[in-house]
């Protein structure tokens, strides 16, 4: 049956990756760091693995939890660090014996709870120095430094008993008996120790797996990368492929066509080389002829060397006209490929006329809604006509203003135009009066920008006011009739 030995002090370490373990710490003091009341400037930004360990009355291992941890850069936890490391030393599986028996192992390959895995590490399991004779070699110095001592309860325990069993029932002979020679009963000394070793080798092994499956997942990541690499950079060489075959192909199909066109003009040459060749022949005949007849040789002389002189005539001109032809007809392809592409051009124009048509179609339709739906909306103000609803608007000159349906329109564009002409003036006549009926003061310039303003009594009716009179007081209206009556003099 296991003895339960109970925990006794909280520490925690950490590592620099150069010089081993470097810090060490109260539990107490770290969870105060983790629930943000102290930080640890001196980890700003930076990551370390951790070890939670449990020691008990006699200050030997007990437990042990290694964690990663990230600091932000006030030196705080990130936010959502939040490991349970008692717990999970609590609840652990049996790890390496370190002098009394196995301790309760918490790390990546030998994690109690699955979700806090990630945030775990693996101990260095070697011969020599690994990561558990590093903690068992820091724990002395450290439990002076921070006056952390047995239990005095245990020492005396230790000096009264011959011998301890530990969590998995091994009986341990203290430095008591050795003395008095005392002697205990060991049960399977050797299978003890296999069992042991059996342990050690399994967590060595579940380290090595993890750490073989971490690489072989991050090896088949930068394959995959690879792989897609390759994969863009085939399908892009598939494509100029493609595009370069295209090419060829349209310049196989032009060098067809000049074949083509140098066949047709061979053709046309040995047509005119055999034509030459009966005029030779004719040519030839004619000489038979005349050579038979000797006494009319000389007197169709004259006409062979004239026959022969067309002939060659006819030669020169037909050679002539069969190289103009050639010249012709590479213009006529020169210009046949201009019209191609002026013919292009043209329906690239057509194109061009059918879609700004295609916008005037599609403003028409526009307007012709926008038309609909005023025929709608004159439609909905006609039946508001016909149940007896008028529509009124006050104006000066006019006062209430009853405005019909059918003159919602002129009247909604221009209203003052509208109201001048039920006032039977125009609208500038109007706009005058309104502003002398607004403010009836004398608009009289008497210079330097300014008016005489005088106050005036209000001309009522738009068709009463005579601009230059009803907005001028009587001092200025008489000197506007005295200029008057001198311009009629003259």
């Amino acid at each position: 049956m296991l003895q339960k030995t109970s925990m006794y002090a909280e520490l925690i370490l950490f590592w620099s990756a150069e010089n081993g373990i470097t810090k060490a710490m109260l539990y107490d003091d770290f969870d105060a760091v983790v629930a943000g009341i102290a930080p640890m400037s001196q980890y700003a930004r930076s990551h370390k693995r951790g070890a939670y360990v449990q020691l008990d009355e006699a200050l030997a291992i007990k437990g042990v939890a290694l964690f990663n941890i990230s600091f932000d850069k006030t030196g705080y936890p990130v936010d959502g660090w939040n490991i349970p490391l008692s717990h999970l030393v609590e609840i652990a599986a049996l790890g390496p014996d370190l002098g009394k028996g196995p301790i309760r192992l918490a790390c990546r390959s030998q994690c109690p709870v699955s979700w806090h895995a990630t945030k775990m590490w693996d101990p260095l399991m070697e011969e020599g120095d690994n990561t558990f004779i590093q903690i068992q070699r820091y724990i002395p110095d450290t439990c002076s430094r921070l006056g952390i001592k047995k239990s005095k309860a245990y020492a005396e325990e230790e000096k009264q008993s011959s011998f301890t069993i530990t969590e998995t029932g091994i009986p341990i002979l203290t430095t008591t008996a050795l003395a008095e020679g005392q002697f205990f009963p060991i049960m399977t000394d050797q299978t003890s120790l296999l069992e042991q070793k059996i342990q050690d080798l399994s967590l060595q092994l579940q380290t090595l797996t993890t750490e073989k499956n971490e690489t072989i997942t991050l090896q088949s990541y930068v394959h995959q990368q690879q792989l897609d690499i390759l994969q863009t950079q085939n399908m892009k060489l598939v494509e100029q492929q493609k595009a370069l075959n295209q090419q060829l192909q349209a310049q196989q199909e032009r060098l067809e066509a000049l074949h083509n066109q140098i066949i047709s003009l061979t053709g046309i040459e040995e047509s005119l080389r055999q034509e030459r060749d009966v005029n030779q022949k004719q040519i030839y005949e004619l000489h038979i002829a005349l050579s038979a007849a000797g006494q009319e040789q000389q007197h169709f002389a004259s006409v062979l060397d004239a026959k022969e002189q067309e002939y060659q005539a006819r030669i020169n001109r037909l050679q002539a006209e069969h190289l103009l032809t050639l010249d012709k007809r590479l213009e006529e392809e020169v210009s046949r490929y201009l019209l191609k592409m002026k013919s292009l051009y043209a329906e690239l124009h057509d194109y061009e006329a059918q879609i700004k048509e295609y916008e005037q179609h599609i403003e028409a339709l526009g307007l012709a809604q926008a038309q609909q739906q005023e025929a709608g909306a004159d439609s909905f103000l006609r039946r508001l006509e016909s149940i007896g609803m008028s529509f009124v608007a006050f104006h000066p000159g006019v006062g209430n203003l009853s405005v019909p349906v059918n003159d919602l329109a002129a009247y909604t564009q221009d209203p003052t135009a509208y109201v001048a002409e039920k006032c039977l003036v125009s609208v500038g006549h109007y706009k005058a009066w309104l502003k002398h009926y607004e403010n009836p003061r004398c608009m009289m310039d008497i210079g330097d920008g300014q008016c005489c303003n005088s106050r005036l009594i209000r001309t009522d009716s738009p068709s009463k006011f005579v601009a230059g009179q009803s907005d001028r007081c009587a001092r200025h209206q008489l000197m506007d009739a005295a200029i008057m009556n001198v311009l009629k003099f003259n």
